[in-house]
C-alpha cells in the first residue's frame, strides 16, 4: 500500500514540476528570477529522482 501511495505522490510531484518548468520558460530569458527558479526546479527534479530510487529499493 505504501508503494502505491508513494507512486501517487511521485506522479503528483512530476506533474507539478512539469507545470513549473512551463511557467519558468515564460519568464524573461537571462533574468535572475528565471535562473533562481531554474535552479530550484533542478533541485526538485533531483529530489524526485532520489525518492523514486529509494522507493524502487523498497519494492
Amino acid at each position: 500500500m505504501a508503494g502505491l501511495e508513494a507512486e501517487g505522490f511521485l506522479a503528483d510531484a512530476r506533474e507539478y514540476a512539469n507545470l513549473a518548468s512551463f511557467d519558468i520558460q515564460k519568464l524573461v530569458e537571462d533574468s535572475i528570477e528565471r535562473q533562481a527558479l531554474h535552479n530550484l526546479q533542478n533541485a526538485v527534479d533531483a529530489l524526485i529522482q532520489a525518492v523514486d530510487a529509494l522507493t524502487d529499493e523498497v519494492d
